[in-house]
């Protein structure tokens, strides 16, 4: 059997398997980027990728492709990646991502994450051509962008808000001082159970927390979940729509056997949960 056939069949495997793991949307996307790269294509570039679906691409991939990313600077949340039946390195240059930068009136005015992102997606702009939103917590703000989108959006936005605004794009060397807002925090908890976990976390009940869980506004590792018995372990992420994310940085036991949990938060300015 042909080569490319058997490596494409490995590769539905994969994604049978992933697709019993958890609710990916971009699974298929993943998928047919990895196909076009088996029959022939020389290497792809993709969207931005949050950390699950990079995840999950790295699982589909295994040792059979080359996947390299990046989304402007260490640490990004969203990058690109670049398919490769074989290596080759890539100049920052090849993920053809580019870094605008806002400037208004910061004596008079302010903006945020959530306006920025608004008035991003309310232009047209689809999210898979957005990465990062950064801040330095000065007033300045910056984000990372799909070069074939630069153009457009620095011609057409004009206010975010209320406020005006000048977008232009700049170098990835004048890229901010980012503001970390991470809290830490820790807590002791009869179970690890998601829900459990979670409502001692963000000072909620187990029953709101079910309730999130059946409404999709909660994502564990960036994936979509549907069950509240889940068992968190350690580096797991929990994202809880209008509150934050949230990092599971260590877990030990006590003498009563409880669980100590020390978690990393960064918290959303609404701190809304429904």
């Amino acid at each position: 059997m042909n080569e490319n056939i058997l490596l494409s069949e490995k590769i539905k495997k994969r994604v049978q398997f992933l697709r019993s793991q958890n609710d990916n949307d971009d699974i298929s996307q993943l998928s047919g980027y990895l196909i076009q790269v088996c029959y022939g294509k020389e290497e792809i570039l993709t969207n931005f990728l949050d950390p699950g679906a990079r995840a999950d691409l790295k699982e589909l991939a295994q040792d059979d492709f080359y996947v390299q990313e990046f989304g402007g600077y260490d640490r990004a949340e969203k990058c690109r990646a670049i398919i490769r039946n074989d290596w080759e390195y890539q100049d920052v240059r090849n993920f053809q991502l580019k870094l605008i930068n806002i400037t208004y009136n910061h004596k008079f005015a302010t903006i945020t994450h959530s306006q920025i992102l608004g008035t991003l997606v309310g232009s047209g702009l689809n999210l898979s051509s957005l990465g990062d939103i950064i801040t330095d917590g000065k007033g300045n703000w910056q984000f990372f962008i799909s070069e074939a989108m630069a153009d457009f959006v620095c011609q057409e936005i004009k206010r975010i808000g209320q406020v005006a605004v000048n977008l232009n794009e700049v170098s990835l060397k004048q890229i901010i001082n980012i503001e970390d807002e991470v809290q830490n925090t820790k807590i002791i908890v009869n179970s690890l159970r998601i829900d459990s976990i979670l409502a001692a976390l963000i000072n909620s009940s187990r029953s709101i927390i079910k309730k999130m869980i059946e409404k999709e506004n909660i994502k564990l590792n960036w994936h979509k979940i549907d069950n509240s018995n889940i068992i968190v372990t350690v580096n797991d992420v929990l994202s809880v729509r209008h509150y934050g994310r949230i990092e599971i940085s260590n877990i030990t036991t006590t003498r009563k056997g409880k669980y100590r949990l020390e978690a990393n938060l960064w918290l959303s300015k609404k701190k809304r949960l429904y």
